[in-house]
């Protein structure tokens, strides 16, 4: 059953700012003042030109969590739009910033990280987590994001048949509820699909014509159902925050206070999913 202390954002909550953008190390002491105690670490970070990501700038991040009496339940790895139609070269760097974050992950004590499917068929997405699986630390497991376009994997029996040849303990599923909406799919039953192969969420709403990453409430998804739902099934793992872009044009003034009722957000969100539990 999920519980309070099973609430989560990504970093990427303050990712953007008027102007510019914000680092890791700056975005963590916020979300903590605004009262999460587990935080998911956005490594696409590693994709921005000019990132300062390196054992100096991850011995801050780690010494967060004693300072700020934080965890970091999960992660996030850098993603291209289409991995097939990379050069080789691009391919390697776009590798070698995954590993990276694997090994990132692991120091930080991350449980879950998630990564993109490519964009192509299953079999080359088992062809390629093949590969990928082998390099995952021993100390973490990979979910598998759905994705929102339909030349991409989206649906829930594509996903099940791409971590099928895999070890269960070390692979499962990360359900992106924007990500299913925008691609008109019925979010309570693509939950009850996955099952106990869903390990992970991104939590974000939108009005299922662009991946808008908005609080849940401000879009059209129907949220009572997706609690009961993820309740009906007994999903153990975090409700993770993914709604970078409501904050993305927000005056200063305002982000402590939406900050805080993002949180409220989720809380509320826990406590439909008690309610719930009663019927």
């Amino acid at each position: 059953m999920l519980s309070i202390d099973r609430i989560s954002t990504s970093t990427n909550l303050l990712c953007f700012k008027r102007g510019g953008r914000r680092e890791m190390v700056e975005s963590i002491p916020l979300i903590a003042s605004y009262g999460y105690k587990n935080i998911d670490l956005n490594f696409c970070e590693l994709l921005n030109p000019g990132n300062r990501i390196d054992d100096s700038y991850i011995k801050i991040v780690e010494g967060y969590k004693k300072e700020l009496q934080i965890s970091y339940n999960q992660s996030h790895v850098p993603y291209t739009q289409d991995y097939l139609a990379l050069s080789e070269k691009e391919r390697n760097n776009l590798d070698t910033l995954i590993k990276r974050a694997f090994e990132y992950s692991s120091v930080l004590g991350v449980d879950t990280i998630v990564i993109h499917p490519i964009r192509g068929l299953i079999k080359d997405n088992i062809k390629y987590f093949e590969n990928v699986i082998k390099i995952v630390p021993s100390n973490c497991r990979l979910a598998i994001e759905n994705m929102e376009r339909h030349d991409e994997i989206g649906r829930a029996e594509e996903l099940l048949e791409i971590i099928a040849p895999f070890d269960k303990s070390k692979v499962g599923i990360c359900l992106d509820t924007g990500h299913a909406h925008m691609y008109g799919l019925n979010i309570s039953d693509e939950i009850k699909k996955l099952n106990d192969s869903l390990i992970a969420t991104h939590i974000a709403d939108n009005h299922k014509t662009s991946d808008e990453h908005f609080m849940p409430y401000f879009g059209s998804i129907d949220w009572e159902g997706v609690i009961s739902t993820l309740n009906e099934i007994d999903y153990k793992g975090f409700l993770t925050y993914e709604i970078m872009f409501f904050f993305k044009y927000l005056p200063q003034e305002l982000q402590e206070d939406v900050g805080k009722l993002s949180l409220k957000v989720l809380e509320h969100l826990i406590s439909l999913k008690k309610k719930s539990s009663s019927f």
